[in-house]
């Protein structure tokens, strides 16, 4: 009887040992989470809602992202992709460090070849001899526009336009288009136009960080004009 009850006692024991092997905090699952999301440059996303959490949960977590160049993560938690590329955004635990989800972004642009075509070769019509920031900024104001009320609402429209551009009237802008089709245009231009194609609204002058978000003219002189970069101004 007295072996009886020791092997019972020993077999309570281990039913209690292994469950208290096996618990795992819920938080914490024995592997990271690993998601995949794909987002289009100048594009948004919440983390949470990838990760089929409450918000309220996230507050015990830290989202870090590997590349910012990539894709960058707001104080809010909320991933913005930055240009094409694929990067990392790690989720760990605040209190234990552990990781609790890797989620890797894709980054597409947001922006068409004909769309990167013709911004291109109308930057390099309009501002081929303007500084990097003077190139940046003409394309800023035909995005601008484009979101505008006030004006067409496509890259194409925009440009051509009757009355606003005159390389598209003149025949320069053709000139820049066949130089862009036989890899001759200036590299700086097209760099320009993917920046502001993928939503980038801020321009480096002297200096200083520019948002050019409200900005709807340029020209060699404006009137009321409230930046000048170069041989430009701007409003």
């Amino acid at each position: 009887m007295k072996h009886k009850f020791i092997g019972l006692f020993f077999l309570l024991f281990m039913i209690c040992a292994l469950g208290n092997s096996f618990t795992v905090n819920a938080d914490t699952p024995d592997q990271p989470v690993v998601v995949t999301k794909t987002v289009k440059a100048g594009k948004t996303f919440k983390v949470h809602k990838v990760l089929k959490l409450k918000k309220s949960a996230l507050k015990q977590y830290n989202v870090t992202p590997d590349n910012t160049d990539i894709a960058a993560v707001t104080s809010k938690n909320a991933v913005t992709g930055v240009k094409k590329g694929t990067t990392s955004i790690r989720v760990s635990s605040q209190q234990s460090g552990e990781t609790y989800a890797v989620i890797t972004v894709k980054v597409k642009n947001s922006y068409t070849k004909a769309q990167l075509r013709l911004m291109s070769s109308i930057i390099y019509s309009e501002a081929g001899a303007e500084c990097y920031a003077g190139k940046k900024a003409v394309g800023i104001i035909i995005m601008n526009r484009v979101k505008s009320q006030s004006f067409p609402n496509t890259v194409e429209d925009v440009i051509y336009q009757p009355g606003q551009f005159g390389p598209a009237k003149n025949g320069a802008l053709n000139k820049a288009l066949s130089l862009y089709d036989n890899n001759q245009l200036s590299k700086n231009c097209i760099k320009a136009a993917k920046s502001v194609l993928n939503g980038d609204v801020n321009v480096s002058y002297k200096n200083k960080t520019i948002n050019m978000s409200g900005y709807l003219f340029f020209s060699g002189y404006v009137n009321g004009a409230r930046l000048q970069i170069q041989n430009h101004q701007f409003k």
